[in-house]
């Protein structure tokens, strides 16, 4: 079986954010994926399925799997572009478990960029001060000084709490075992710990154990609450994440407004080889 480790969100090898591809995952069970992605530990692996002319992606993580992410579908596209493209720039689509996404790949001075439109974004929940005062106290934080800009669920796939606080994202110490029901209680899958100053973000699985290098399928929530409260002036912005595991990487958002209305996000990134890999038969 064939694989590729690629990075993304990075145009130099062994920075932005790692990701496995397994391009011909036709025969694999659910099992079999996530005992790969585990083997592989990164922080997500991803198998693609052809379906006709079309193509179907699964995404896994050390835990489960996930109906939406980041970096493993623009790592996609730089996958795509090299084994089916034949010009500078290309538009592929993606079946995902619960719904299509488009991707575009583009070959430009020297290195490949990828972009994703992640859609319109969903505000599926505001926090009061006490609910968010638990999330903050959970990660060893003063929710104090962010009196001004509430927690708030917002997903464009796959549901974040984004967190807001002005500095100190070095201060983050989980204070509980698990975050998951406290999230879950508020619809939110995982947190995004946000600079609202900084534009600078942190996430983790809900343990604490694994910091994740750059979430692009957070950046797109992050981006619309920046957007929507009025902390971002113009239609393009940059997040910057994974200084504190030593991987720091930029992942680049664009607002499309229709009328007075955030109709769509994309995030964009560069994406590099870093090996082509063979497993034993």
């Amino acid at each position: 079986m064939k694989a590729k480790l690629v990075d993304v969100f990075s145009a130099e090898r062994f920075g932005g954010n790692g990701l496995t591809i397994f391009p011909e995952a036709d025969g694999l069970s659910t099992a079999e994926m996530q005992a790969i992605t585990r083997e592989m530990r990164q922080f997500e692996s991803l198998f693609l399925f052809r379906e006709g002319s079309g193509f179907r992606a699964r995404i896994f993580t050390l835990e489960e799997e996930l109906d939406f992410a980041g970096h493993p579908l623009l790592g996609l596209a730089y996958h795509l572009h090299e084994a089916f493209g034949d010009r500078d720039r290309h538009e592929w689509r993606v079946r995902l478990n619960q719904r299509t996404v488009e991707l575009t790949s583009t070959w430009r001075d020297g290195h490949f960029t990828a972009t994703m439109s992640q859609g319109r974004p969903a505000f599926l929940g505001t926090l009061t001060r006490e609910e968010a005062g638990e999330v903050y106290a959970a990660l060893g934080l003063d929710a104090g000084g962010r009196r001004n800009y509430p927690a708030e669920v917002v997903s464009t796939g796959l549901p974040y709490l984004i967190l807001p606080v002005s500095g100190g994202l070095e201060r983050v110490a989980f204070r509980v075992p698990d975050l998951s029901p406290l999230l879950a209680w508020h619809g939110a899958r995982f947190v995004y710990v946000l600079d609202i100053e900084s534009f600078e973000g942190r996430t983790w699985d809900n343990r604490g154990r694994v910091e994740d290098v750059a979430t692009g399928s957070a950046a797109g929530p992050a981006a619309a609450y920046l957007h929507k409260h009025g902390l971002v002036l113009g239609k393009t912005l940059s997040i910057a994440q994974g200084r504190f595991v030593g991987r720091p990487s930029r992942i680049e958002t664009a607002l499309v407004i229709d009328g007075m209305e955030l109709a769509d996000v994309r995030i964009s990134g560069d994406v590099i080889k870093v090996a082509d890999l063979a497993f034993a038969a």
